[in-house]
This record gives structure tokens, C-alpha cells and sequence, in this order.
């Protein structure tokens, strides 16, 4: 019995690992797992993240972004979604008129 019941905590550590490895990205959800120093992808890897981040929805003022975020640790799941708060619409905005207004 005790061999049984280690056998099945191995196989379910096991699957709470690779499950995420295996799921579809739809086409709508963004994947974000490596930061790099500049903005190409021939630059240094600063950092890769260990955990699930997607970006899920960016509201109509580009401000506000739906973001997923879910890592497992060993069998336990833990799924946070929300809304996140980033001013990339009045920082393009705000750019924008300075380009304009220079030329």
C-alpha cells in the first residue's frame, strides 16, 4: 500500500510539472518568459521566467492589461488573473506629441 501511494504522488509531482509544458497557447494570449537588456533578440538574456505569464487583453486606451500568472508547486496549482495598471497608452500619447511638436 505504501508503495502504491508513492508511486501515485511521484506520477501526480510529475504531471503537475510538464502539464503546463504541454497546454496550447491560443492565439489571443501572449507568452512572456524571457527579459532581455535591449529591445532585439540578439541581445543578453537578463532573465527567464520560471512561471506562466500571459498577457491576456490590453483595454482601449492601451493602459490597462489582463494578465495571467500560474506556477505550480509541486501538485498545488496557483492561478492569479487580473488587471494590471501600466500608462503605455499616454506614454506613446505623450511621446507622440513631442515628435510632432519638434518637427
Amino acid at each position: 500500500m505504501k508503495k502504491a501511494l508513492i508511486i501515485f504522488l511521484f506520477f501526480a509531482i510529475l504531471i503537475g510539472i510538464f502539464a503546463p509544458c504541454l497546454a496550447e497557447n491560443t492565439p489571443n494570449e501572449l507568452q512572456v518568459k524571457k527579459m532581455y537588456s535591449s529591445p532585439t533578440f540578439d541581445s543578453k538574456l537578463v532573465y527567464e521566467i520560471p512561471i506562466e505569464v500571459k498577457l491576456l487583453e490590453i483595454s482601449e486606451d492601451a493602459n490597462w492589461y489582463k494578465v495571467k500568472i500560474q506556477f505550480y508547486f509541486g501538485p498545488a496549482c496557483f492561478k492569479y488573473t487580473g488587471w494590471a495598471y501600466i500608462p503605455v497608452g499616454q506614454a506613446l500619447a505623450a511621446r507622440n506629441n513631442r515628435l510632432v511638436s519638434s518637427k
